[in-house]
């Protein structure tokens, strides 16, 4: 088995410690392995080595520590061919310091500009959590530098990992408000965690855009184990579907929503909008997730069915009520709730088509119930994906509208821009959309066991992708939790659509939709303020807009 060498650079002893904790991680594996101070470390070890974990802190303002210093002056003078290294990387910092972490980097950067290899995710340790060094390293090693190291074939066999459901408070109240310092301090410690025996938690951004839309991941639970009202009520529709019985599902409205159709689409946004700004007077209160979210988005959905508008407000509700059973653990009462409201939007929708029948038309709905009566589809297909589109038309995008009313009160400038730089839009709304995701959870169920970041989920198992959490990765995204829209454009691909099979089969038309509505307003006003804080609903599933009062002037 090839030597694995742990080379580490220090001021303080803290790398030190991390270096001897990997080193019987190591060990305990039955892997052969060499720890040294990189002071001891020539040239030729460099080049000559295979696999090897670097591990340093940072001094003071993003300096190479004691060390550290001398080892990179060695390499940038002798410049060794390393093409031969693979490497694993893991640093020591204080987040408080603008240039945190920067001697991993530094070094990392280094060894790869001279040929190595690096693998896997960098491990960080941010001295400002007060997390003991030695357990993020633990965490990391057994978790993403040990498997790729070395293949679980030639390891000896680890304990398994430590059920942890502390970390994440699904059912609390300040959690859902704000579940983020939640997630940055088990994101500190792994990017997978277990927290019972049959869930686990995934947080990590490369981890989440491989496995969400893997094939061996299906989002339905084995044997229907586990199913909700609200699931067992879209068994005919790509909610419910894995591929190919999806793809077939999907085909059913697909041609409906391309680019070209969109436009045509949002014509009916544009007038909606029209219409409730004509009717605005500048200074007035107007809810903007309500008034210029979900009407506009409604009517253009009922549009493209072909159906009346109808009572927005409690077609908007029934939907979130129904959802509510999504939750992990619903309170008490959801349960009846969630039927009440499905029976509502069924027996809604069932008129709907049955007058529909009576006058027809040529909409969406008059297309399955052609497809019905060719003998295509059935009747309960129609009306599962009716009922589909008619209630979800609104909730998504309208979320969306509201969270990018509530950033541009908060940043003036950002609803400058996408007034004055049209180049600017999409990347807006893009980073409106990564810090607002209105479906908080993905799941999905392994049909083999698969490996994790190291960690072995059983087939069948629960996975959950919290989006919130991927979102906001600190690997991929520098200050996380800032809007910024100007994030290069390799950084800013985000889950809050879904991704793969699954991604939103309206995010399209939701975004077009987004853009209509944000252009007529900032075309017609320069300001938006807040007039009181807004009212969000939530669980640990889903969140809307209940009140999003502001004024525009």
């Amino acid at each position: 088995m090839t030597l694995i060498h742990v080379w580490y650079g220090t001021e303080s002893g803290n790398a030190e410690m991390v270096g001897d904790e990997i080193v019987d991680i190591l060990k305990s594996a039955g892997i052969d392995t060499q720890l040294n101070e990189l002071t001891d470390v020539e040239v030729g070890d460099i080049a000559d080595a295979r696999l090897a974990v670097l591990i340093t802190s940072t001094y003071g303002e993003g300096g190479l520590p004691a060390t550290t210093e001398p080892f990179y002056d060695a390499l940038i003078a002798e410049r060794p061919d390393l093409s031969a290294l693979r490497f694993a990387a893991f640093g020591l910092g204080d987040s408080s310091y603008e240039n945190y972490n920067n001697a991993i980097k530094t070094m990392s950067n280094l060894l790869v500009e001279l040929g190595a290899t690096r693998i896997g995710n960098m491990g960080r340790h941010d001295a400002t959590t007060g997390a003991d060094p030695t357990q993020i390293a633990a965490e990391w090693a057994h978790n993403d530098a040990l498997p790729i190291l070395i293949p679980a074939a030639e390891r000896t066999p680890v304990a398994p990992a430590v059920v942890d459901d502390d970390l994440f408070p699904w059912n609390d109240k300040d959690f859902q408000a704000n579940p983020h310092p939640w997630y940055d301090r088990a994101r500190e410690l792994s990017p997978v965690h277990q927290t019972d025996e049959r869930t686990f938690v995934v947080l990590g951004y490369e981890e989440a855009m491989k496995f969400v839309k893997a094939p061996n991941m299906s989002i339905l639970e084995p044997g229907g184990e586990g199913q909700t009202p609200f699931g067992a009520a879209f068994n005919h529709t790509v909610l419910t579907m894995d591929p190919p019985q999806h793809t077939r599902a999907r085909r059913l409205f697909s041609r409906w929503f391309t680019p070209k159709l969109i436009r045509q689409w949002v014509e009916a946004t544009r007038a909606s909008m029209a219409t409730i700004l004509a009717d605005y007077e500048p200074g007035q209160i107007i809810d903007a997730h309500y008034d210029l979210g979900v009407v506009p988005t409604h009517t253009t959905m009922a549009q493209i069915l072909g159906f009346p508008d109808g009572e927005v407000e409690p077609l908007f509700w029934a939907l979130w009520n129904a959802m509510l059973i999504q939750a992990t653990d619903p309170p008490p009462g959801t349960l009846e709730k969630s039927v009440e409201s499905l029976d509502y939007m069924f027996s809604t929708t069932e008129k709907l088509l049955k007058e529909k029948e009576l006058n027809p038309g040529s909409g969406l709905a008059d297309e399955l119930i052609a497809a019905n009566k060719r003998g295509e589809i059935t009747e309960r297909e129609v009306l599962e994906n009716m009922v589909l589109f008619y209630m979800s038309g609104a909730p998504n995008p309208a979320y969306l509208v509201g969270a990018g009313f509530e950033v541009f009160a908060q940043h003036p400038d950002v609803f400058r821009d996408y007034r004055d730089k049209p180049e600017s839009r999409e990347r807006i709304v893009n980073e409106i959309a990564r810090l607002n995701p209105v479906e908080l959870l993905l799941t999905r169920f392994p049909t083999e066991d698969v490996e994790i970041a190291g960690t072995i989920i059983p087939a069948g198992a629960t996975i959950k992708f919290p989006i919130g959490a991927v979102n906001r990765d600190p690997a991929v995204f520098n200050s996380p939790h800032d809007f910024d829209y100007e994030r290069p454009l390799e950084t800013s691909r985000n889950l809050t659509f879904g991704l793969g099979t699954h991604s939103c089969a309206g995010q399209l038309i939701a975004r077009a939709e987004v853009d209509v509505i944000f252009t007529m307003t900032a075309e017609r006003f320069t300001n938006v303020t807040l007039t009181a804080p807004p009212i969000r609903v939530l669980t640990d599933r889903l969140v809307a807009y209940d009140k999003m009062p502001v004024t525009l002037s």
